[in-house]
């Protein structure tokens, strides 16, 4: 066996294998072998089938499985001990892929695969860069609009017993019928101010009712035939929202009553869970909003800096090669899988998994869209950049951090949801959640992310700029984009 090596650029390596009988005729004699003994043929027991029978119907297949094995065990034996540090899997020269040009036993085939090396990143330190932390102070507005909710919410006749003009009922429905559309949900809550609703026979009849009323409507009665209010409360589409003459029983579940809480001392314990007097109240509520604030300040900090860090790092990618991975992805359906994660956490780059090199991809059809592979390209350079950074520090990846970072993201969802982190057994569910790639890959990368931005974090100098509200979430929209663009 022979292998050669050259490099077309500092980022690419092609390799040539030149295999000969010798090299592979003993694997494919030992595989024919082992098929013999199990195959089952008709009219011949089991192990019993001639030896050129089964040569004659299955040779070329294995002839073609043990060469590929040969391949790709020679390829990562030789990527290894010359010290090769490259992206994906090795990807067939077009032209030069013996697969697709006949096979036979006793010939000398030869082999071409390309290669994409990893550039060499020299990590640059942040020590003593100055940073500006943009603090937000709230004003009159923020205050009064933070205060207004506590009123709305600790307003104590905001549930009365019953009902009176300008209230709003909370209806449980449950349909009579199935729903024309057949889509709707056969039982839902809906929220209905009395004043908005279409009938004025329904509103009579709900007026001075309080819980457990009960009674039966149309949806035409509440929405009329209007299809876009019915499909909101209904929480589906406007083509599925139930007919306007579908007819329902309903149970008044809740009356609710919009109003608002004295700004008295009785108010700012509730809000806070002690007793002061105004000023205390008005500073407290300041102190609150910008602790909130902060995080979004501490969160455009970072942003911020970890972009200056990348822009200390140009670094160029074998762009031609990465190319052909991902079209070469994207034909086996993986293209969502080319951050070349490897998934080891402790960044020991293993190359150890059976490639197969993609024998039948050997045409080359130019299909990647350039925007998609921008977004790759600027994507991978900072995995890059932060895989050397935290291999600089020595940090790893550990399966417990992992696991708890799951526990942690699943409590906040059980949370969420009213379901108390006592009555499910956590670990077993962050194992779960972690066994889909998907999951594992997110959290792996926020763990990844979060020690990297703290190694950086310790290493700068920050000053603080205070700013109103409005200015801070324009350079919030400026690089994260608006909530909408989210």
């Amino acid at each position: 066996m022979n292998i050669s090596v050259e490099y077309p650029s500092s980022l690419e390596a092609r390799l040539t294998l030149s295999l000969t009988p010798d090299d592979y005729q003993p694997r494919v004699d030992k595989a024919l072998k082992d098929l013999r003994k199990n195959i089952k043929m008709p009219g011949f027991r089991p192990g019993m089938v001639p030896a050129g029978l089964v040569l004659k119907n299955y040779g070329m297949s294995v002839l073609q499985e043990e060469l590929s094995r040969v391949v790709n065990d020679q390829l990562m034996d030789y990527a290894r001990a010359e010290g090769m540090d490259f992206f994906g899997q090795p990807l067939p020269v077009s032209g030069h892929n013996p697969f697709v040009q006949g096979l036979d036993f006793g010939l000398t085939y030869e082999f071409r695969y390309d290669l994409g090396l990893r550039p060499k990143v020299e990590i640059r330190s942040l020590d003593g860069k100055s940073f500006t932390k943009i603090q937000p102070v709230p004003g009159k507005t923020e205050l009064d609009e933070t205060i207004d909710q506590w009123r709305t919410r600790f307003f104590e006749g905001a549930y009365p017993e019953k009902a009176e003009p300008g209230d709003r009922v909370f209806l449980r429905l449950s349909a009579t019928e199935a729903p024309a559309s057949g889509d709707a949900a056969r039982k839902t809550v809906v929220l209905v101010g009395l004043d908005e609703i279409v009938s004025p026979e329904l509103r009579a009849a709900l007026l001075g009712q309080g819980k457990g009323t009960t009674g039966s409507l149309t949806v035409g009665d509440l929405y009329g035939e209007d299809r876009a209010a019915a499909a909101k409360a209904f929480k589906v589409e406007e083509g599925e929202a139930p007919e306007s003459n579908s007819t329902w029983t309903y149970e008044i579940s809740n009356v609710f009553r919009e109003g608002k809480a004295d700004m008295n001392e009785a108010f700012f314990a509730k809000v806070f869970g002690e007793t002061m007097n105004e000023e205390e109240f008005l500073k407290r509520t300041e102190d609150l909003i910008k602790a909130r604030w902060d995080e979004e300040s501490e969160q455009l900090l970072r942003y911020r800096m970890m972009e200056a860090f990348f822009g200390e790092h140009p670094m160029e990618l074998p762009d031609a090669f990465l190319n052909r991975l991902l079209r070469s992805n994207d034909n086996k359906g993986d293209a969502g899988h080319q951050h070349d994660h490897n998934h080891n956490h402790d960044h020991d780059h293993n190359h150890d998994h059976d490639h197969n090199h993609d024998h039948d991809h050997d045409h080359d059809h130019d299909h990647q869209d350039p925007a998609q592979y921008e977004a790759f390209a600027k994507q991978l350079k900072k995995d890059l950049i932060i895989d050397v950074l935290l291999k600089q520090h020595d940090v790893r990846i550990e399966r417990e951090a992992m696991l708890q970072e799951a526990e942690a993201r699943l409590f906040q969802q059980f949370s969420s949801y009213g379901i108390s982190p006592e009555q499910i057994p956590l670990r077993r569910y962050a194992e779960e959640y972690l066994s889909k790639e998907q999951n594992e890959s997110s959290v792996y990368y926020s763990l990844k992310y979060r020690h990297a931005e703290e190694i950086l974090r310790s290493q700068i100098q920050v000053a603080i700029e205070e700013s109103d509200y409005p200015s801070f979430k324009v350079r919030l929209e400026e690089a994260f984009g608006s909530p909408s663009e989210a």
